[in-house]
């Protein structure tokens, strides 16, 4: 039954966005269909053909060797407050440190040349299987490394010409993703400390942001089709821009300091919405004793819910998404929640949340499994205002694109999301 809902779940992602499309009569069916058999097929090769999930094994022991590497400069900053096991988890002490460092590592990267081969080749593979544009295939890639604020700068003197469509696709594909700096916070959250377990949700989520790169492109080429075909730049005369740097050191500090923003932000947004959803959860579970309903959602609920809240109403709205993911029934309430979170948060808040209902047996290890899929992007409101920041910096004149088409490519971002999970559910139900 699970194989039946994520397979009816790809009808349903798509006939959404088919109604929402700009242009439903140009949108190209080959390219869309392309992308969906490529996310597919990523899913495939990374999850169950051993050559590619060992590749994908050893990327993943890197990317906790590194967390382990950020820690010890945690630690010799702040002493043993960086200590768990004798402190807790203390966010901006654990966190903040290894976005710092990733950033100063990819930064690093960059300045000798290495991130640009990786984009350049990543990027002429997309642009030969799915058939994009040059300029939608780098910042496609890009942003899986470097995320929404410095993936556009890879194609910063190109944004200007860009098509409406490309512009799209570059907005959505930001939006969708995640970016390498990130992933260590949410196996802070997911891993609990037990090695094993950061290892298997580190192969899931590098798994997901390859394969958003590619739902990123579905959704954007339905709701946004190209209709300029006309106006697409030469793939050939298209070069890799970004991040300049005098020295290695210097590029090392542009990375930390670059992180230090992005780690300043997050908490700040932290601190400013949690209390504001506390707040808002005692307004909502006062009016549910008032009316006398809090002691049947946590009935209905099997206590997953105290009474009624944010997360609650959350869960009534996505809790549909969540069923065609593959997820049961019993259990779509709880992951509606997480992806409202997601949507109407962010994605730190969802991880949190997921990692709580994980320690507490409130969900099964298909759930977790699909949730952490579905967690895996930027798509929320407040990253509508960083993308169309990033982009309106490198041009100007095009912020009247971008706000016309603001809104709409953040709901093309979170189906792009909601996809990734349900080919993960479709086929996790079936080759487990």
């Amino acid at each position: 039954m699970l194989v039946v809902q994520s397979f009816l779940g790809f009808f349903f992602l798509i006939a959404i966005a088919f109604i929402m499309s700009e242009n439903k009569k140009s949108i190209n069916w080959k390219l869309v269909l392309t992308a969906f058999l490529m996310q597919n097929i990523l899913f495939l090769l990374i999850r169950y053909v051993p050559a590619v999930n060992f590749l994908l094994t050893g990327i993943s022991a890197g990317l906790l060797k590194f967390m382990d590497y950020a820690n010890q400069g945690a630690g010799f900053v702040f002493g043993g407050l960086v200590d768990t096991s004798k402190y807790g988890f203390i966010f901006a002490l654990v966190v903040v440190p290894t976005i710092i460092f990733f950033g100063s590592v990819i930064s690093l990267l960059y300045f000798f040349g290495i991130m640009q081969k990786i984009i350049v080749l990543l990027a002429f593979l997309l642009r030969k299987t799915i058939r994009l544009s040059g300029v939608e295939s780098l910042v496609v890639i890009s942003d899986i490394f470097l995320g929404q604020s410095e993936g556009p700068m890879v194609i910063g003197p190109y944004v200007a010409k860009m098509t409406r469509s490309e512009l799209a696709c570059a907005f959505v594909a930001g939006l969708a993703n995640l970016s390498g700096s990130t992933l260590g916070i949410y196996l802070s959250f997911l891993g609990g400390g037990d090695h094993a377990q950061e290892m298997m949700f580190a192969q899931s989520l590098l798994t997901a942001t390859f394969m958003n790169a590619t739902s990123a492109i579905i959704f954007a080429k339905i709701f946004f089709p190209e209709t300029e075909y006309d106006k697409i730049m030469d793939s050939s005369h298209i070069e890799v821009g970004g991040m300049q740097a005098e020295s290695a050191i210097d590029a090392i500090m542009h990375g930390a300091f670059t992180g230090v923003k992005i780690g300043v932000a997050i908490c700040a947004a932290l601190m400013a919405v949690i209390p504001l959803v506390h707040a808002i959860d005692g307004i909502l579970f006062w009016v549910g004793d008032v009316i006398h309903i809090n002691n049947w959602i946590a009935a209905m609920s099997n206590k997953a819910f105290d009474g009624l809240s944010l997360e609650f109403i959350f869960g009534l709205i996505f809790r549909f998404f969540a069923f065609f993911m593959g997820i049961s029934w019993s259990e779509t309430l709880q992951v509606g929640s997480l992806l409202g979170q997601k949507v109407a948060i962010n994605e730190f808040v969802a991880y949190m949340s997921l990692g709580k209902m994980k320690a507490a047996g409130l969900l099964s290890a298909n759930s977790v499994f699909i949730s952490t899929f579905a967690l895996a992007s930027f798509s929320n409101f407040s990253s509508i205002g960083i993308s169309m920041g990033a982009f309106s910096a490198l041009a100007p004149g095009r912020q009247s694109d971008l706000a016309s088409m603001g809104f709409k490519a953040l709901f093309a971002a979170i189906m792009a999301g909601f996809m990734t999970a349900t080919v993960a559910g479709f086929w996790h139900n079936i080759l487990g």
